[in-house]
């Protein structure tokens, strides 16, 4: 088995085993994005991944080298910040280890570059999902009652 199906594995596993959501698809978007816009950021991410993010997806708390790679990746965009939101939609600034319930999101400065979903809890509270839907989805339903 090579050295990145293993640690997607360990990956995987280390989503499954802390009740989190698989955030891949949201940085395989944001890839996409990349390539599109800047071939010469793009390049620099790949690198990055197999350099910096699977070493240390391996090394440690998989989550948490996963999370720090959606950090740097969203900073390709341009600076920000992450950002915990609590199961009541306080928002806090990040610091490892995040509570277990916590959505984390990197919230860039330039309001057009767009928000990335770095942990996302596989139950998000109805606080959570409405800050993820606003911010990462840029989709706004009301419920009528």
């Amino acid at each position: 088995m090579s050295e990145q199906s293993t640690e997607d594995a360990r990956l995987s596993e280390a989503f499954a085993r802390q009740q989190l959501e698989d955030t891949r698809p949201l940085y395989r978007q944001r890839l996409r994005r990349l390539r599109e816009r800047d071939a010469t950021a793009f390049d620099r991410a790949l690198r990055h991944y197999e350099e910096v993010v699977l070493p240390a997806l391996g090394a440690g708390n998989a989550v948490e080298a996963w999370v720090e790679y959606g950090r740097w990746l969203a900073e390709l965009d341009g600076p920000g910040r992450l950002l915990a939101i609590d199961p009541w939609g306080r928002a806090t600034p990040y610091s490892p280890p995040p509570t277990e319930d916590a959505l984390i999101l990197h919230v860039p400065e330039d309001p057009r570059a767009p928000v990335l979903a770095t942990r996302v809890p596989a139950a998000p509270s109805p606080s959570q999902q409405a800050t993820y839907d606003l911010l990462v989805l840029e989709r706004v339903e009301l419920e009528r009652g």
